[in-house]
């Protein structure tokens, strides 16, 4: 199960650069919308970027009008392992077996949605402090 995770992060940018084309779009067009030079994008679609922001990761895959999980092919692995005698197992082992670089991208994204989730309550705090005064 590792290695066919492993498989799906080393190829992302094939599966990247298939989506791209089949939408027509350019990689400067895809750079451009990034803010990257082509020479980067290029880079990141020859798997010669291993090192994706989970950021990067999720604007890329909404620029390409689709979503991180069909670019990491995480639907389609669970759906054919599902499909074995012990599905929870099979889940059970596709999340243990996520690579450790995608774990850390999680835990990063995570961390900014807790420190969104704070920013917001002190601000929802301070406008209802507001209105009662």
């Amino acid at each position: 199960m590792l290695d066919k995770f492993n498989t799906t992060m080393d190829n992302i940018g094939d599966k990247i650069r298939k989506k791209r084309i089949s939408l027509d779009y350019s990689q400067a067009y895809i750079a451009e919308e990034l803010g990257i030079s082509q020479n980067a994008y290029s880079k990141i679609e020859s798997n010669q970027t291993k090192s994706f922001t989970l950021d990067r990761l999720y604007k890329i895959a909404e620029i390409l009008e689709t979503d991180v999980a069909y670019l990491l092919d995480i639907e389609r692995n669970i759906i054919i392992n599902a499909s074995g005698s012990n599905y929870n197992s099979t889940i059970s082992g596709a999340i243990n077996n996520i690579p450790d670089r995608m774990i850390d991208m999680l835990k990063e994204e995570l961390e900014n949605i807790k420190e969104e989730k704070s920013r917001l309550i002190k601000i929802i705090e301070k406008l209802t402090t507001t209105d009662k005064e």
